[in-house]
């Protein structure tokens, strides 16, 4: 049963999230797939003693956060749902197509919270959210999705909101008009000092840099805030056909840690999923890797958290997993940041 109908499985990118026969809960990482299954790790799972559950379901659910949880989880209880890439991505998480049972589009979601007669507290504040976005921007309602708890119904007290913006051209058109957008109202804001050190904290981030250093980086960023106290996170997802990394054409080789700096070459792809910080200038202060034929060209990742952190001609200090990518067009090294506990990512004072 697919709940939410989309044309086929290739659509399925970040923001979607996918039910499994055992009833486990996944969110979709990234926009390139391997053919048979999806690269996705467990949000919710099943349990007795659950505190969330959906509509008149009598199944309790409970959330999982930290990735090393998950993977352990997987591990002692699924493990037909973990994926030895061959391509050298390493071990994934990943839920074959066979095993789909319920499928959740981001942007059928939200058309649905738009249209309801009696919408709940949370997706009222949904929509309120989204309609100040299209009034102050250009951007395409077809384009915009509503992913987290709320895409799977399950969220409580507390729960934030995710938004998602498919396609470069959109993502863009949202970014220049998020100053208006906080201008606009008093309801909807910027982090203040206080909810930055706090969201230092929870992110676990004081053993990788100052309170300081993040707040510098933080306390500008357009796709973060606040409307009426409720938490708000945008993602702006590139599409397949806008990012060029063919799964069965891409072959990874991980190649340690590596700690370099360099200068942010140009503006655009930080702000987007995949983030991607194309570097020049690069110097390297420490690696595991003895032969490194090339210099590494980029930062990659493809957590939230590390979008909007430098501009071009920022000068930038990182620490990572070093990478070779290899496919039909190119080769490259490059840093990818998000999987290990120690990454950092800092910003040089000018």
């Amino acid at each position: 049963m697919v709940e939410e109908q989309v044309a086929n499985t290739s659509t399925i990118i970040e923001g979607f999230f996918l039910q499994t026969v055992d009833d486990l809960i996944f969110d979709v990482k990234g926009i390139t797939h391997p053919k048979d299954k999806k690269i996705a790790y467990v949000r919710y799972v099943p349990i007795k003693g659950g505190t969330r559950s959906r509509g008149s379901s009598q199944t309790k659910y409970k959330k999982i956060y930290d990735l090393e949880k998950r993977y352990k989880f997987i591990k002692n209880n699924y493990p037909h749902y973990l994926f030895n890439d061959p391509k050298g991505r390493g071990l994934l998480q990943v839920v074959p197509h066979h095993l789909l049972k319920t499928i959740f589009d981001p942007r059928i979601k939200l058309v649905r919270i738009r249209e309801k007669q009696s919408p709940e507290r949370l997706e009222k504040l949904v929509i309120e959210f989204v309609d100040n976005l299209l009034a102050l921007s250009d951007v395409s309602s077809r384009a915009l999705g509503i992913s987290g708890s709320i895409l799977v119904d399950l969220p409580r007290k507390g729960s934030d909101i995710d938004l998602v913006v498919y396609g470069r051209d959109n993502g863009q058109k949202l970014y220049q008009a998020m100053p208006r957008v906080f201008g606009s109202s008093n309801a909807i804001h910027r982090y203040s000092r206080e909810e930055l050190k706090e969201l230092w904290k929870n992110r676990g981030q004081e053993h990788q840099i100052s309170f300081s250093e993040f707040f510098q980086l933080e306390k500008d960023k357009r796709l973060q805030g606040k409307i009426k106290g409720t938490e708000f996170y945008i993602r702006l997802v590139l599409l397949p056909e806008e990012y060029y990394e063919p799964y069965e054409k891409t072959v990874i080789e991980s190649l340690g840690e590596i700690e370099l700096e360099g200068t942010v070459e140009k503006n655009g792809t930080q702000i987007f999923t995949p983030c991607i910080y194309h570097l020049t200038g690069v110097t390297v202060l420490s690696k595991e890797e003895k032969k490194l034929d090339i210099l590494p060209s980029r930062i990659f990742s493809v957590r939230g958290r590390y979008c909007e952190l430098a501009h071009k001609g920022d000068r930038v200090r990182v620490r990572g997993k070093l990478e070779q990518i290899r496919n039909d067009r190119e080769k490259y090294f490059q840093v990818v940041l998000g999987i290990r506990d120690n990454d950092f990512f800092k910003r040089k004072r000018k």
